[in-house]
């Protein structure tokens, strides 16, 4: 089944503590870990896009979001923000760094997305605020949210109507932050 759902992978980050840009290291066999993340996620999906702060750093075809050019600073919701605005429907999000979330994931997200303003992944780790759906109705309290300076998703979160999906697996949600996650990852393929 292909979720009626656009995704967007969110490929726009600093990546400061992985000291080069995570989007762009080579993974699985593709020139970047974003060209991964969109053949993975191209089946499950209405469409996939990729999410960034400018897509002159690609050097490969897709359907980019830029983040708005009216906020400078890096953020998820900036990013977030920028997204939501071009959509009438929720939106599936994707971090471009967890390479190991599955469809089903998704498909259980979904289940939920009728009832809340955001659905979000938790496993025993934590949750996953860039493995989630979100609607499009809370774009004016992401805009205040940003204009008031405030970048902290849980934040925002707290504001909307939210429900936390529960997953026992924390590996589906590893994430790529430092190049010791990187290297172990590639090994795990």
């Amino acid at each position: 089944m292909i979720l009626p759902l656009p995704c967007v992978i969110v490929a726009g980050g600093k990546s400061s503590r992985m000291g080069s840009d995570k989007a762009l290291l080579p993974f699985g066999g593709h020139q970047t870990l974003t060209q991964y993340q969109l053949q993975r996620a191209k089946p499950w999906f209405q469409s996939v896009h990729v999410s960034c702060k400018n897509k002159d750093k690609f050097n490969f075809d897709a359907a980019f979001i830029e983040d708005e050019k009216e906020f400078g600073e890096f953020s998820p919701l900036i990013a977030l923000y920028s997204i939501l605005k071009r959509f009438q429907t929720p939106v599936a999000i994707l971090s471009v760094d967890t390479p190991f979330v599955s469809k089903e994931v998704y498909e259980k997200l979904y289940s939920y997305v009728s009832d809340f303003d955001s659905v979000i992944a938790k496993s025993p780790f934590g949750s996953h605020q860039l493995c989630a759906l979100y609607s499009p109705k809370i774009v004016q309290i992401l805009k205040k949210q940003i204009i008031q300076n405030d970048h902290k998703i849980k934040n925002l979160l707290a504001q909307i109507k939210t429900k936390y999906v529960d997953f026992d697996d924390d590996e589906l949600f590893a994430n790529l932050n430092k190049p010791d996650e990187y290297n172990r990852a590639k090994e795990k393929l």
